[in-house]
This record gives C-alpha cells, structure tokens and sequence, in this order.
C-alpha cells in the first residue's frame, strides 16, 4: 500500500510541475502607457511617417540607450503640435514562433501583427494601437505562437538584441470630452514597456500544489511503520 502511495504521489508531482514548466514560459508582453518619460520626440507631421525611438537591449527586452540602462523599454514625446490618434510600433524578433500579448491605457484597440521574413524563423512584430472613444475601456490583444513545424525550432524568447525600434504615427481629432480613451496628446508624453509575462494563476496554484503534495509526502515517511494485531495491540 505505501508502494502505490508513493508512486500516486511522484506522479501528481511530476504532472504539477510538467505543466508549471509548460505553462511559465515568458511571452513578450508589450504596453504603451500615457503619460511616460525619459522620451525620444515625434515630430514628424504626415500620416504613416515613421520615427525610430531606440535599441533593443542584449536581453531582448531592455532599452539599450546608454543614458539609463535599466528602463525596461521606451519613451515617446509628441512634438507634432497635433493629436495622434494611431501609433504603429515594428519590433525585430528572431523568433517569430512564441506568444505576444500587448496592452495600451489610452487606446480602446490593440492588435498585434507578425510577418516572416525569407530566412525563415525571423520577422517582425507590428504593434498597432488605435481607436478614441471618451471613457472608452483601454484595449489589449493576445497573439498566440504559431505552430513551428521544422526540425529545430527557435528557442530565444523577446525580440532581436541591437535592433532598432520605430513607430508610425497617425494624425486626427481627439475626442472633446476628457477620460480615456483620447490617444496620444500633443506633448503627451508616453511609455512603451517590453517585459517578460509572469507565471499565470494555473501556474502558481500547480506549484503549491506541487509544494504541498511534497510536504505531505516528507511527513508520510517520516512516520514510523507500526504492526498491529487483530487485537488492536502493536506487534514487536
């Protein structure tokens, strides 16, 4: 009986942390909020122009400007004169095959995009955040992987170390109540954040239980083998 209570035991432990392993991988996540700091200036003026706002860092995530290396991401200042209704964001990536989830505080539409480019596992992500509506609820998008078929498929997790980040700029009215969601201001200033997801709910819930079936386990062995008889007394 204690043979098919330990083995019960290994397996719910190894099936708890299987999927706490299948379900911790970081996925990109990706978030423009306004107002920002420490920010590169738009100041282009026609429809679709496009502005390059810094360097991905050696991690795939961090800002790699020099002047403050530990802001995880980028900063945008619109210097137009004009309201900016649309901003499409372009990230390199050398893997195209992992989740992208991106999220905004002053626009009611998020929606990632990935196209391939010819050497195969590479591309671009494109990050388009739109839509102004006066207490409009702030928009978020989930891109799930898609299916990697090859022999080896790509392992790295963010976006390509040293590539430049740009983003385009689209020009209209804002809405003339205040609240969300009213786009990105003249002289607003804005944060994009680049950080890795954490462990989901599921996740942390597999890993206490995980944590609990062990402790359990260690208490079950740790109790001393007693023999009874029939008579209810222990047996030398």
């Amino acid at each position: 009986m204690r043979q098919v209570r330990a083995l019960v035991l290994v397996f719910m432990v190894l099936g708890a942390a299987g999927w706490l392993m299948a379900d911790s991988i970081p996925d990109p996540i990706i978030k423009l909020t306004i107002p920002g700091g420490h920010s590169a200036d738009i100041t282009c003026m026609v429809d679709g122009c496009s502005t390059d706002i810094g360097t991905i860092g050696e991690d795939g995530f961090s800002n790699a400007d020099p002047t403050d290396p530990n802001f995880p991401g980028f900063g945008i200042h619109n210097a137009t004169g004009m309201d900016i209704t649309e901003l499409i964001f372009h990230f390199q990536t050398d893997n195209i095959f992992q989740p992208f989830t991106a999220s905004t505080t002053d626009f009611t539409t998020a929606h990632i995009s990935v196209s391939g480019n010819d050497e195969g596992f590479g591309g671009t992500v494109n990050v388009d955040y739109f839509g102004i509506e006066a207490g409009g609820k702030p928009g978020s998008f989930f891109l799930p992987a898609p299916v990697c078929d090859a022999e080896v498929c790509p392992t790295e997790v963010g976006f390509t170390p040293g590539s430049n980040v740009t983003v385009q700029s689209f020009f209209s009215d804002p809405p003339t109540d205040p609240g969300c969601c009213d786009g990105f201001k003249n002289d607003e200033h804005a944060g994009l954040s680049l950080s890795r997801d954490v462990p989901e709910p599921g996740s942390l819930v597999l890993l206490l239980s995980a944590a609990g079936l062990l402790a359990i386990g260690r208490k079950f062995y740790s109790r001393p083998f007693v023999r009874y008889r029939g008579d209810g007394n222990e047996v030398n």
